[in-house]
């Protein structure tokens, strides 16, 4: 953490265009802000910070697991997982991974329900042997890899029996279709990817643009279209990683498709860091947040161990990556969810997002929890909670510190922000030059005290923002931490 001065320049612009792949003067236009939230995880809002210190936000962790081995036939349930609130109900229902090392079906796909998002439940579905008996929570899917990319596009779907769509790996990326989320189809042009389409062999030279056994994946509603996540190898680096070939590093790439079936092809995000050693990534969940597009990256150190003394079977934690056009995708290091660092401990080797929901003003976010290392071990779903959109935040002492947006146009009537305010927090807007507007100065700003994910900003005389006109937004922090900011029709 430090304070910083942040300020705006040609150069930064032109470099913020760069990274979005956009024109500079594209960039230099005002950003139109509707319905958020609006997120300082990157600094596409800010143009200019002073006296403010950054930090990212932990999870607390719920201490015990959500969810266990339940069977007998059960090795362990894995962290890629979907959870989804039923529309117009309080249930909760989460797809997840489940691998069964018996025999039949292999690597499977089960559902589990809750009604608050933490104590969960199996339903007995009777649709799967295994073991020897139906009764379980094995919803009726084809045989799959390590892999779950989850859809419900909703009852009024117009196609009733592809209401769900579900993506998988199995020698390449593959999907299938579903009326009840409970048996599926599979599309009978599968893989939609495959996995060497470019005709390359694995681990040769050129292999490059296949997605590997680790699938995720949400609906971009910005965008129209699904957006995959997907593990994918890469060549080049030096050394050897304990599971993989010279010069191999698993990497992470995305991919867009309007109808779940035609994909482009899968393109690299991001590269491991040179100078973090041995350093890969086991796949990323990507999820939206008003203009935000936000990934869970999950890092793996497969070189190191989890206790001083006891043997390499790898170390994994999650981070954050962002873009605000589901193309270009900036890394954030900073550790966002850690192992726990107490041997012994059911998540001590790794923590590995599977996905995240809001519930009323927190965040629960369900993560796979390694007992020992990346390939022993016990594997369990574990939940930690956040505030509500509380990844990333800004703060200041009794000192104060402020935060100015680049223009922007605010398309709506009131602003809320997430804060947590023991000293005092105002809001000022200015014109495109900076000089402050009539009746939104400090001094015409209620004073925002206490803590809410969504404090109303009010103004003496004025009681709806300039909609449709070109203005800078400047916060003013004193004993306060600011954590996003919305616009509301």
């Amino acid at each position: 953490e430090e304070k910083v001065v942040h300020h705006a320049s040609a150069e930064n612009i032109r470099l913020k265009a760069q990274t979005l792949g956009l024109p500079s003067k594209v960039a230099q236009a005002p950003i139109r802000l509707g319905g958020g939230p609006h997120l300082f995880i990157d600094d596409y809002l800010i143009a200019e910070r002073n006296g403010l210190v950054r930090t990212v936000h932990q999870p607390e962790k719920v201490s015990r697991p959500v969810l266990a081995k339940a069977e007998s036939w059960h090795l362990q349930p894995l962290w890629l997982l979907n959870v989804i609130q039923e529309p117009g109900s309080k249930l909760y229902r989460m797809w997840y991974n489940v691998k069964n090392p018996g025999g039949a079906p292999g690597i499977c796909y089960a559902l589990a329900e809750s009604s608050d998002g933490i104590k969960w439940e199996r339903p007995n579905l009777g649709l799967v042997e295994a073991g020897g008996s139906r009764n379980n929570n094995l919803i009726a899917a084809p045989r799959g890899h390590f892999g779950l990319f989850f859809v419900d596009d909703g009852p009024e779907y117009p196609n009733p029996s592809r209401r769900y769509k579900m993506g998988y790996y199995d020698d390449g990326l593959c999907v299938a279709f579903s009326a009840d989320g409970l048996t599926f189809k599979e599309y009978e042009g599968n893989p939609v990817i495959p996995h060497g389409m470019d005709s390359t062999p694995v681990n040769k030279p050129g292999y490059k643009n296949v997605v590997s056994d680790v699938i995720d994946g949400c609906w971009d509603p910005l965008r129209k279209r699904y957006l995959l996540g997907a593990k994918l190898w890469d060549t080049g680096y030096p050394g050897k990683p304990k599971h993989a070939s010279e010069g191999w590093r698993r990497t992470v790439a995305v991919s867009t498709s309007k109808d779940f079936v035609n994909w482009e092809t899968p393109r690299q995000i991001v590269k491991p860091d040179p100078k973090n050693g041995q350093e890969e990534f086991y796949g990323v969940q990507p999820m939206m947040r008003g203009n935000l597009y936000i990934g869970f990256l999950r890092v793996l150190r497969d070189d190191l161990a989890a206790d001083k003394d006891g043997g390499i079977n790898g170390i994994g934690w999650t981070e954050l990556i962002t873009s605000r056009d589901g193309e270009h995708w900036k890394r954030n290091q900073e550790v966002f969810i850690d192992r726990n660092h107490q041997s012994g401990v059911w998540d001590h080797a790794m923590a590995w997002v599977g996905d995240c929901v809001t519930v009323g003003d927190e965040e629960y976010i369900y993560y796979g929890g390694y007992s020992s290392g990346h390939k022993v071990g016990d594997r369990q779903i574990g939940l930690a909670k956040l505030r509500k959109n509380g990844f990333v935040s800004y703060s200041a002492d009794a000192i104060g510190g402020h935060l100015l947006t680049p223009p922007v146009i605010l398309c709506g009537k009131v602003v809320t922000v997430n804060a947590n305010v023991e000293g005092e927090f105002r809001m000022r807007l200015l014109n495109v030059q900076g000089k402050p507007l009539a009746g939104f100065g400090w001094d015409d700003c209620k004073i925002v005290r206490g803590d809410k994910t969504a404090h109303l900003i009010q103004w003496k005389g004025a009681p709806s923002i300039p909609a449709g006109k070109p203005v800078r937004i400047e916060f003013r922090l004193k004993n306060a931490r600011l954590y996003g900011f919305d616009i509301i029709e």
